[in-house]
């Protein structure tokens, strides 16, 4: 693979698919065509290549990251930097061993604890820092922003947004049957901080324009938490940043006893699911009225998820609405607020106590995903004992004959 006669350096945290966005604004070209001239793109077809496999995202294999960093002058070290995979060493749900997939590549499919259709962004971020080559190619798509976990910037102190401003689309997503890890491969009048959506649908045999909205253009919110509401999630969200990063602490408390970041955040997981599915058991968990008020709407629209999927032939996937982390920030922050309310307990008895009126009512109201959550690869250790099901109550034995047969005793 011949060398790019000029590359970009990385920026900190940035991605695969935002470094290539804006490499190809660099040079002037498409990101279809870099993806060539890297050793990306697919080679079964001629031509522009029309799509860039969503593992692109995640993991590249040898050969293509040994090409990728002869291309663009990186070493691999700096490649593996701009992928996911990295990420599962401290965030569970991109941990093999407690989130298992086949192979690396099917890590982040129906995974819903990674956005990989979208994004959230932050537009200060996104604008640069000021240097001369963020004011001309934007600043960095944020590996983090791809963590349902990350719902705020610290930096700027807002919540992240997670769709265009103008035409109401999950950012970086692609209306296309199959996955796409970039829209508009072949369109080279884009700059990176631009929606790649098209804005409309057109007739048929005519290009469609994208929306190319300016994402880093600061509108006001249309509702802003409160201020107490924001001290909350900004403490919150500095504490799985820190988990998240590598030095960070290894450890967090989770049901009543310190585990490695990378169970706490299936702990996480799990506790969501669990919170959406038994709503509103733990209400009296939510830091604050806005925070509470937050998941009333939330919940409301779980169950219209879930509602017509009861009347659908065969496997009904009723649990799948309540186990996904929210898309709108504010209400990710809110149930993440309640999750870490309710492992942050002192010790395993405490734990259990908290946790006990959430076993019961999901047992109750759905036996299948109770069980599901328990999986010995899905939670940690201390977090299954505490939501495990009473042992019941041992029966005592006694010899009935000389043969020494032990019967049960009848209650």
């Amino acid at each position: 693979m011949r060398p790019l006669p000029r590359s970009l350096d990385p920026l900190p945290d940035e991605t695969l698919t935002g470094f290539i966005l804006r490499l190809a604004h660099r040079a002037g070209t498409t990101p279809g065509e870099i993806t060539i001239r890297t050793g990306l793109a697919p080679q079964d077809r001629p031509g522009l290549p029309t799509r860039l496999p969503l593992g692109s995202l995640h993991h590249l294999n040898d050969k293509h990251l040994t090409a990728f960093a002869s291309a663009t002058h990186l070493t691999p070290c700096e490649v593996t930097g701009l992928l996911l995979a990295p990420l599962g060493e401290r965030y569970g749900p991109l941990n093999s061993a407690l989130t298992p997939r086949r192979t690396p590549a099917r890590m982040i499919y129906d995974n819903p604890w990674v956005l990989t259709r979208s994004t959230r962004y932050c537009p200060p971020c996104l604008a640069g820092d000021g240097d001369a080559i963020q004011d001309n190619h934007g600043g960095a798509w944020q590996r983090l922003w791809r963590l349902p976990v990350v719902f705020l910037c610290l930096r700027h102190q807002r919540l992240l947004q997670h769709e265009c401003p103008r035409c109401g689309t999950p950012v970086h997503s692609v209306r296309t049957a199959n996955a796409n890890a970039i829209a508009r491969l072949s369109d080279d009048t884009l700059h990176p901080g631009q929606c790649r959506f098209p804005a409309r649908p057109t007739p048929q045999h005519q290009p469609d324009a994208a929306c190319a909205t300016d994402l880093t253009r600061l509108d006001p919110p249309s509702t802003e938490p409160d201020t107490v509401t924001m001290t909350v999630l900004l403490q919150l969200q500095q504490q799985f940043v820190d988990l998240l990063t590598t030095g960070g602490p290894e450890t967090a408390m989770s049901a009543g006893a310190p585990v490695p970041a990378a169970h706490y955040f299936a702990d996480l997981r799990a506790t969501v699911a669990m919170i959406f599915r038994t709503w509103p058991v733990a209400r009296e968990y939510a830091s604050t009225p806005c925070l509470a008020t937050a998941l009333d709407t939330e919940y409301t629209s779980r169950i219209a998820q879930a509602e017509p999927l009861l009347n659908t032939p065969g496997k009904k996937k009723t649990s799948k609405p309540y186990t996904a982390p929210p898309r709108d920030s504010l209400a990710t922050g809110a149930v993440l607020d309640v999750a870490s309310q309710l492992l942050r307990a002192a010790d395993p008895h405490e734990a259990r106590t908290r946790l006990a009126p959430l076993v019961q009512r999901l047992r109750d109201v759905d036996r299948a995903l109770s069980t599901w959550l328990r999986r010995p690869a899905w939670i940690s250790p201390p977090l299954r004992q505490s939501v495990m099901d009473p042992p019941s109550v041992s029966r005592p034995r006694f010899r009935t004959s000389r043969d020494s047969i032990l019967t049960t005793q009848p209650m």
